[in-house]
């Protein structure tokens, strides 16, 4: 039986936990905000930032150098989801067994390394092969920092927490374009300019891990920012939003989530929202080159919209936690995503399509806030949790490897078959946050139904759990 079909169990909760104040819960939830999200959200800047680089890279002359036909492009994009997908899945499984504050920085040690070695590729082959270990060293990163703030917070004040970490890819794709114009003005002797693109990348990233065995904490049992009386009161607090969830790792709650019809809708519409915000990032630079613009100054461009995508989720993430609702901003962000590729499609007017731009980037860099924490706000149990997470992120990032092909060079400067393929997952993204949200509403009145049954016998119900519409 899957989490969703569940009758949460009856809780017994201190009494501290009822006595919690707004004030307090505040100030402690500030704490780790303080503490816990700026480490999360540097690691996933410049995991964003190294995977997506690449595009960058082609203006500053990587295919030219490396001689790469657009098919071979389009095949070192797609190697990298190709490597990512197949650890990403069960990587949340050893990140439970394991120590996250050990096993995260290690990995971002190694893809920096990576990101790094890239610069003295030669050829088609080199390129291929680092963007494989590239994959399967970020792999772990963006389904553990998922899970890592399902177990600091509370349900409903996730979404606005993982909006801000995830702001930082929208942030990555500013600032790499900002990084990327600066080294190509820059006449270095010796060295093109994609190659120092992957040099202070790689570098700077392998400075971030190591800051990173210092700043990770696994859990808040072992944070030193907290007092003892806080931990207890955040316990409290998180007993009372998921009641008698288990701590344990357990292959049953694992089979559970593979097998669940929630968790396979949730992975459908990762690949809605999954494969737009990947191959819009990646090849973005070429198609704000599209528009008229030189190299150099299509760099620049590729900012504002970023930084509008970044400042836009943390709004969205905000009010979808103050209204306890995901699936209507998930319909209402595809909409206009749906609108900007639309804008895309149908004129011809610069303007009007970088205007389009903002539309989009805003639109998947929301719906993948939304939808990635939607799922885990209504799995219950840390590996249940775990595993159905991981398995929608890394269901999603297979749609990626497709979108890798879908904008390739001979069709700019359109794209038409691009936009149109990513304008169409989106319209999967809102049918399947329609579903999502129907089902979830049934399943909640068929919980209070049982609980009316219960107390017409006179028993006491259990009412504190119900799944996040």
């Amino acid at each position: 039986m899957s989490d969703v079909e569940r009758v949460p169990e009856k809780t017994s909760l201190s009494s501290h936990s009822l006595e919690v104040s707004e004030a307090e819960r505040a100030r402690i939830l500030r704490k780790l905000d303080l503490n816990v999200l700026p480490m999360l959200a540097t690691l996933y800047l410049f995991s964003f930032l190294d995977r997506t680089n690449i595009g960058n890279a082609v203006l500053g002359g990587l295919k030219t150098d490396l001689k790469l036909t657009s098919q071979q492009y389009n095949i070192a994009v797609s190697i990298f989801f190709a490597s990512y997908v197949s650890w990403e899945a069960f990587s949340n499984i050893f990140l439970k067994k394991l120590r996250p504050s050990r096993y995260i920085p290690l990995l971002c040690l190694i893809w920096g390394l990576v990101t790094t070695l890239t610069c003295l590729v030669k050829n088609f082959a080199g390129l291929v092969v680092v963007r494989i270990f590239l994959g399967l060293s970020e792999s772990a990163l963006f389904p553990g920092i998922c899970f890592i703030i399902s177990i600091w917070y509370p349900r409903n004040s996730t979404c606005f927490r993982f909006a801000l970490f995830f702001a930082s890819a929208s942030l990555a794709g500013a600032f790499g374009g900002l990084l990327a114009r600066g080294l190509m003005t820059i006449e270095a002797s010796g060295i093109e300019h994609w190659r120092s693109i992957y040099l202070v990348e790689g570098l700077v990233t392998m400075g971030v891990a190591t800051l990173a065995f210092f700043f990770l904490k696994d859990d808040f049992n072992t944070a030193h920012f907290l007092t003892s009386t806080e931990k207890d009161t955040l316990r409290d607090l998180l007993e009372a939003d998921r009641p008698n969830e288990s701590q344990e790792f357990s292959w049953a709650e694992v089979k559970d989530a593979l097998t669940s019809g929630y968790v396979w809708v949730n992975a459908i519409q990762s690949v809605g929202v999954g494969l737009p915000i990947f191959s819009f990032s990646v090849f973005l630079p070429s198609i704000v080159k599209g528009l008229g613009f030189s190299n150099a100054t299509s760099q620049l461009m590729t900012v504002p919209p970023y930084a509008f995508a970044a400042i836009g989720t943390c709004i969205v993430g905000y009010y979808s936690d103050k209204h306890g609702v995901r699936g209507v901003y998930l319909q209402a962000v595809s909409v206009i995503g749906i609108i900007g590729y639309a804008i895309q499609l149908g004129t011809l007017n610069n303007g009007a399509r970088y205007f389009g731009v903002f539309l989009i980037t805003f639109s998947v860099y929301c719906g993948n806030a939304i939808g990635a924490q939607w799922a885990g706000n209504n799995l219950k149990g840390h590996s249940r949790r775990a595993t159905g997470m991981g398995f929608q992120v890394a269901f999603g990032n297979l749609a990626a490897i497709g979108g890798s092909y879908i904008y390739p060079t001979p069709h700019a400067p359109r794209y038409v078959m691009g936009h149109a393929i990513a304008l169409g997952c989106l319209g999967l993204a809102f049918t399947t946050a329609t579903i999502l949200t129907f089902w979830l509403r049934e399943k909640n009145k068929k919980l209070d139904r049982e609980a009316e049954e219960i107390e017409k016998r006179g028993e006491v119900a259990d009412r504190s759990f119900r799944f996040m519409l």
